[in-house]
């Protein structure tokens, strides 16, 4: 049962996280909902994105952060709609743990649509803030809940960022703190990618698979090792036996098309597309954002 009382802890307490106590301005006191978890925050990565999420973000925290987190490495981020939902829901859905910093106080839930998520990280996570008064006094608490991101963390994983975003002043606070800075490839005409871009160009480490994060940083792991190289390069293999079907398949996994594109592609019919689009949606293989279909 959670105990959803709040609870402070200061920073001379033992409980407090060291890694945390470490910054510059460190927050004090800290508060929790219910009971403080120091075991959380031995082994940490912040994961921060875009708002605006696309479906290539989505799929780079369903693949890298799911397996982060089954490794036992707490994600941390700051609960907003995008990036920072799914990767909380990414752990705990990979059995993982998962830490949410709260801009406004420990038990305002920002955004309110995210209730049910608030309440299963504070039952099988943690929800931290260095505000206990229970409300959102503005765009600055954003800012500052950004260091406390970067300060709880080892390093930081920048999935997606516009050229000017929030994300990108976390890997700030990161850098001046000392951590890791990891971002991954990005497509060069997307605006999600500018910011990744630019933290690759000033020296992040490069992130294709969980093993680029785990290996060496986190003592790394033989069977995400083994993997790296096919988590990046999945691809749908049906091995049917019909020419259209094989087609589609292997546009699509090049990157995500709408039925009008796929039938422009293929030289066909929309409406026979359609019919292979929806036999494979059945079937689990694709699923659709956006009015465009990707490979799952």
């Amino acid at each position: 049962m959670l105990n959803s009382e709040v609870n402070k802890v200061s920073i001379k307490d033992e409980l407090y996280p060291k890694l945390l106590a470490s910054i510059p301005n460190p927050p004090e006191p800290l508060y929790s909902l219910g009971d403080f978890k120091p075991a959380i925050f031995e082994k940490t990565l912040a994961v921060v994105g875009s708002r605006s999420m696309t479906m290539y973000g989505e799929w780079v925290v369903n693949n890298i952060v799911a397996q982060v987190a089954q490794a036992g490495i707490t994600i941390v981020s700051g609960f907003m709609y995008g990036v920072d939902a799914l990767a909380h829901k990414v752990a705990l859905g990979a059995g993982g743990t998962t830490v949410a910093v709260m801009a406004g106080g420990v038990d305002y839930i920002f955004p309110a649509n995210q209730e049910d998520l608030y309440w299963e990280i504070a039952e099988k996570g943690m929800v931290v803030s260095e505000f206990h008064k229970p409300d959102f006094g503005g765009k600055w608490m954003f800012a500052i809940r950004n260091r406390i991101v970067a300060g709880l963390s080892r390093g930081v994983l920048v999935v997606e960022a516009a050229e000017r975003s929030g994300s990108l002043i976390t890997a700030d606070y990161a850098k001046q703190y000392n951590r890791q800075i990891f971002t991954v490839p990005g497509n060069l005409n997307s605006p999600n990618s500018a910011g990744t871009l630019k933290l690759l160009k000033s020296g992040a480490k490069l992130v294709t698979c969980a093993e680029d994060i785990l290996s060496g940083y986190f003592g790394g792991s033989d069977n995400y090792r083994a993997s790296c190289g096919r988590a990046v390069n999945k691809r749908l293999k049906l091995g049917v036996d019909d020419a259209l079907t094989n087609k589609v398949v292997n546009l699509l996994n090049r990157g995500a098309l709408s039925v009008d594109q796929l039938a422009t592609k293929v030289q066909s019919e929309p409406a026979k597309v359609l019919q292979v689009i929806t036999t494979l949606t059945l079937a689990g293989h694709l699923t659709e954002k956006g009015g465009k279909y990707h490979v799952v």
